[in-house]
């Protein structure tokens, strides 16, 4: 951390001996980290290096060519809470050093804050699914996302999740959703269930499936060894996408289940281990 002398200058032009230690942009905070185009007097700053040295403010305002950290074709998850404070994240395209993203430590707890659980402002959301950590919101909490088509899910499934086309946007107003799953959201080419995991678990287990096409009626439903129906996950119309639904069996007893999904063109059931 460190702070500016007497004058403004360009963030672009502050350099470090030896040379090339920056590891990423200048971030100031401000409703949330962001990365800083100048550095003022009185604030202070973060930068990350790679090795021991020295950081090195210039003088004087002189014009530095900015430095392009989030590229154009970047997709975005914009998030504004009900204060109007607004935070953007990134989604990358092609190979990226994921390092140069990495954000200052999180702030106090309480103070707003929105960060991949990476701890970085920019992920590779088609790779695997990732997951959002936020904290200090006030809700209702709008998310809009721009120049791509993402799932969004909270763990349970049921608070949020939808997939979002770009221009689009969903409200959360569930104050218990500190935590969003999200991934590049691609239309599965077939209907499929997947093994839940973890398998065995205790007590909780997520579930995943995909639709080819939008369905009218899906059910996701568990029962017991002897065919009785202990819980259901989903009973709705659903676009086509990837879904994610958890199961919570504090309440049930150990032992096997069997879960299954239903749709007017399809049905599958697999088996998983509930283990205290």
């Amino acid at each position: 951390m460190f702070g500016g002398y007497e004058l403004s200058v360009t963030a672009a032009n502050v350099t470090t001996n030896p040379p090339g230690l920056q590891n990423g942009p200048i971030y100031r905070y401000s409703g949330g980290y962001s990365v800083a185009t100048t550095i003022d007097p009185g604030y202070g700053y973060w930068i990350k290096l790679n090795s021991a040295g020295q950081i090195i403010i210039p003088e004087t305002m002189s014009k530095g060519e900015a430095v392009e950290y989030f590229p154009e074709e970047w997709g975005r998850i914009i998030l504004t809470d009900a204060t109007g404070i607004n935070y953007t994240l990134y989604a990358v395209k092609g190979e990226t050093d994921l390092t140069q993203y990495e954000l200052p430590p999180a702030p106090p707890a309480g103070m707003f804050d929105i960060r991949y659980s990476s701890g970085r402002i920019a992920e590779d959301i088609n790779s695997s699914v990732k997951t959002i950590d936020m904290s200090g919101v006030t809700y209702p909490l709008t998310l809009r996302v721009e120049r791509m088509d993402i799932s969004l899910m909270h763990k349970t499934g049921k608070a949020v999740n939808v997939n979002l086309k770009s221009g689009e946007d969903v409200v959360i107003s569930e104050e218990s959703v500190m935590k969003l799953m999200v991934s590049g959201e691609l239309i599965p080419a077939k209907y499929a269930l997947e093994q839940n995991y973890p398998n065995p678990f205790n007590p909780s287990t997520v579930i995943d499936f995909s639709l080819p096409e939008d369905v009218a009626n899906v059910k996701l439903s568990i029962y017991n060894t002897l065919g009785e129906k202990v819980a259901e996950l989903v009973n709705t119309a659903l676009a086509a996408g990837k879904y994610h639904y958890q199961w919570n069996a504090q309440n049930a007893a150990t032992g096997m289940y069997i879960y299954e999904l239903r749709t007017d063109n399809f049905i599958s059931v697999k088996k998983m281990l509930f283990l205290k």
